[in-house]
């Protein structure tokens, strides 16, 4: 959702976007961190844009911040 409204609020619409998460969870600790993959088909944007896009992101949705843990994101554009 963090990116979907990043690229909106940049004048880029996305027509569709598929992330997937993978969490590191240890019993009785926690989850330790997170591994993001996303997809998307965005007008006007090149791969550059929509993976600097997915790194802003990744670090700065509130629910990244809330789990305080290392967050990495792969980003795709599709054509």
């Amino acid at each position: 959702m963090a990116l979907s409204h990043e690229l909106s609020e940049a004048g880029n619409e996305p027509e569709q976007l598929a992330a997937t998460a993978t969490v590191a969870f240890v019993p009785g600790e926690g989850v330790e961190s997170a591994h993001i993959v996303v997809h998307g088909r965005v007008p006007g944007v090149d791969e550059s844009q929509f993976e600097d896009a997915a790194q802003s992101a990744g670090q700065n949705c509130p629910i990244s911040g809330a789990l305080s843990i290392p967050i990495t994101v792969d980003a795709t554009l599709e054509s």
